[in-house]
Order: C-alpha cells, then structure tokens, then sequence
C-alpha cells in the first residue's frame, strides 16, 4: 500500500513510495513525551486490520484512474507476495507505460523513451518498495524514532523517521486520532535525479473484509501533483506469476 511507480516525470511522482524528507527534530524533552515509533508501527497495522488479517493476504490488484496536469489515465497496479509488483498506465494518445520489479530486477518501459534497468540506488529502493509483507516492518527497518507531532491535511500526526536496512531514510505521519499513515514524505531516485516530494493517503475502506486500504493517493513532487482513484481494490485474486514478468523489451536488457 504505501509504495509506488516512475516513468519520465511520471516515474517521479509514482516512486515515491518509500525515501524521505528530514525536517527539523523535536526537542529533547519533548521527544520523551512521545509515544515510541515502534508503538505507532504497531498500532498503524492494528487498526489498520491486525496481523493476522495482512498474512492472508497473497496479492493486491489495484484499479482506478490517474489524473495529472488535466490529464487523465487509466492504472492498474499489482501487488503479490514476496516482493512482485507491476504498474501499467494508459494515456490517451502516449500509450502504455509500464513499471514492476519481478523479483530480482526493477525495471520500466515506457513507449517514448523505450525499455530500462533500474541501477545502483534506484534498484535498491525498487527491490525495498516492493516488499509485500507490510506488517513485517521490523525487519525492513535499522532505525525508527518519534521525531515530533505535526498537523498533516487537518490531523495532528505523530511524525516517525525511518531508516531502511539498505540506507534510505523515510518519514511517515500517523493520525494521533485513527493511528492510520496519512503521509509519508519522500526522495525518489529517477532518470532525472532525486527528486523530492510527498504522498498523502486518503478514503480508507475495507477491502476483502480483511485490511483497510487508502483508495485515493495523491503524489507531490517538482511542482506538480498527481492524484490516483482507485474505483476497484481486489485481495487475493486469481493471479499467475507470469503477470510480473516484464515485456520483451525490458527481458532483451536483462539478457545482456
């Protein structure tokens, strides 16, 4: 639920679902006042739908439209265990782009500009994005620590740095009121560069009877925004393997 896409300035928007901005820390005496991070990780995946509700779940399908600079799109986005993910973006007149990771390799392909291999860090935060276990988050993580409290689309919001085991920082805003993340502000690594920005997360519903997921995602980042709707959200549906497997294309680089 929390990590996302890239393609040109596409691409830039949609992976931002990870790395981070740091903001000024909360002073000393007001830190210890703090619930933990640990305590607030716990509690997002509590009220979220509990552990055992995330270890059924097998794979997400995600669909809905995407809307940027007066241009809409339709997206479909696939989750699957332990660490498969793939997103496809039709846009009127471009075409098809398309970005996953297949479990070893984090690639796009994107009909203008052609087929591409993520490197370096931009692999790495490919391969921690796509990690599907989301109630694991204490084995993602090296560090996690309350920073402060920060008022976030109206809602006061515990503000927790997170340091990845691979070296990328992050920070998340969890509402004081529901415990749900409503924020997470982000560094995504894209053929332009790092580039900085924000995803907020909007319209928690249950789905499958077993988790409550954001179905509206909005993404910040070089001065622009792009909001996703999703119209469908989908756990454990009838979903090959072979659907992450990237385009012939992309598979031509691997080889190589």
């Amino acid at each position: 639920m929390k990590n996302a896409l890239t393609l040109t300035c596409l691409v830039a928007l949609m992976a931002l679902g990870s790395p981070a901005l740091w903001s000024q820390e909360a002073p000393a005496a007001a830190k210890a006042a703090l619930p933990t991070a640990e305590s607030i990780l716990d509690k997002y995946i509590e009220v979220s739908g509990g552990k055992d509700a995330y270890k059924k779940m097998k794979n997400t399908v995600l669909k809905g439209s995407m809307d940027m600079m007066g241009m809409r799109a339709e997206v479909t986005i696939y989750k699957a265990e332990p660490n498969l993910t793939l997103t496809e973006v039709n846009i009127p007149d471009m075409g098809k782009m398309q970005e996953g990771f297949d479990g070893k390799n984090g690639w796009s392909y994107n009909p203008m500009q052609g087929p591409s291999i993520k490197q370096g860090k931009a692999a790495e935060d490919a391969k921690a994005g796509a990690d599907f276990r989301e109630e694991e988050w204490n084995t993602r993580y090296s560090k996690i620590e309350t920073v402060g409290i920060e008022t976030v689309a109206g809602e006061e919001c515990y503000k927790v740095a997170i340091t990845h085991k691979n070296g990328t920082p992050m920070t998340n805003f969890y509402s004081k009121k529901s415990g749900l993340l409503i924020r997470a502000d982000a560094t995504a690594v894209t053929p332009m560069g790092e580039i900085e920005g924000q995803v907020v997360f909007k319209d928690y519903r249950k789905v499958g009877d077993l988790v409550l997921l954001p179905f509206q995602i909005v993404n910040s980042a070089a001065g622009m925004s792009m909001t996703m709707t999703f119209s469908e959200i989908k756990i454990n549906v009838d979903l090959p393997k072979s659907t992450f497997e990237p385009p012939a294309e992309v598979k031509a680089l691997i080889s190589k």
